[in-house]
């Protein structure tokens, strides 16, 4: 592992879960000098620090001058947060989505270029070795090992109350359209891995579904179907209602046959060539079945992402997805939310 640059200044915006998570994995890396900027001075939920505490981002990023800025915020705070620390020439590490809308992200991409600043989305599932794996198939062309892509389809579904079993779930962002809430945001996970896949859509239609007991003002569940190049098909489903949770992705190709249980741990590929038969009587041998090794924690995609993040500001690799290619979900989920199938 590269040598932590431990120069690094890093200030957090926002200290919920996520931010606390952040911080946690900045410590385990070897970062930390560490500051904190947050609305109000209340206590850590489940963290053993007492960094200096700014509740003025003005002040933070005059006196403490990060060269890294980690926007953990609520999503619709995400841009103004963002574009305070690029015009104070910081590094940006901004936490998935980028933004509930597409308003502010043109002019932050003017900052950071100008001030020769890199900025990163954090969609940690890029880290997840079934996706890397998938992504490595794909790569191989139309004769690798499963040919070329034809649909897909995937579920993600929880329920929103079991999330952060502490706390009012009809207070938290995600339930509030306000903050940019809403499965079709916080759960774009799956969006960004399509775009790291297949590109921008071509074309996309959403139906959306608020008709579960949830007390919230945000889509409860919605359904996305999408074209991409070379007439890839996609169908998406999204929710907030689940119990117990679904997480799963099936991709057909010409060659081959993909599931992925991300809960389970599990990915199995069949060899499928579209267009030959097989006797109905003979079982479909699976070709490939892989599990995550036993030591597995979801928290790995999390260190991981950070690793190659500030890899990415050592060497000067542009690191992804960038604001441009993640702003791509946003897109998506808000075309989803306005065009449905009538």
């Amino acid at each position: 592992m590269p040598k932590v640059d431990d120069s690094h200044r890093i200030l957090v915006c926002g200290v919920g879960s996520v931010g606390e998570r952040h911080i946690r994995n900045l410590l385990t890396l070897g970062y930390e000098n560490i500051a904190v900027y947050r609305a109000r001075e209340l206590p850590f939920r489940d963290l053993n620090l007492s960094p200096q505490i700014y509740t003025d981002l003005g002040k933070a990023l005059t006196d403490f001058a990060p060269t890294v800025t980690f926007v953990t915020n609520p999503t619709a705070l995400h841009i103004p947060v963002a574009l305070e620390a690029a015009r104070a020439n910081s590094h940006l590490f901004i936490e998935k989505p980028i933004s509930h809308n597409l308003e502010g992200i043109e002019e932050l991409s003017r900052e950071l270029e100008a001030n020769q600043c890199q900025a990163m989305v954090g969609y940690m599932l890029r880290f997840h070795p079934f996706f890397k794996q998938v992504k490595a198939w794909l790569d191989e062309g139309e004769s690798g090992t499963l040919g070329r892509p034809i649909f897909l389809r995937t579920t993600w579904g929880e329920h929103l109350p079991d999330w952060h079993p502490w706390e009012d779930y009809r207070l938290g962002y995600a339930a509030n359209s306000s903050m940019g809430g809403g499965p079709s945001l916080t759960l774009s996970h799956d969006l960004d891995i399509l775009v790291w896949l297949f590109g921008a859509p071509t074309s996309l239609c959403g139906l959306p579904n608020s008709s579960s007991p949830l007390e919230i003002n945000v889509e409860h569940s919605i359904d996305i179907l999408l074209r991409f190049n070379q007439g890839v098909t996609a169908n998406v489903h999204l929710d907030y209602c689940q119990r117990p949770p679904t997480r799963a992705w099936e991709i057909m190709c010409s060659h081959g046959h993909v599931q992925i249980d991300v809960l389970a741990g599990t990915l199995k590929r069949w060899k499928s060539i579209v267009g030959e038969s097989t006797p109905t009587d003979r079982p479909q041998k699976i070709d490939d079945a892989q599990t995550l090794p036993e030591n597995f924690e979801r928290n790995d995609l999390f260190l991981d992402e950070l690793r190659y993040f500030f890899n990415c500001l050592a060497t000067g690799e542009r690191a992804m997805p960038d604001i441009g290619i993640a702003a791509e979900s946003v897109r998506i989920a808000q075309q989803a939310l306005s065009k449905d199938l009538a």
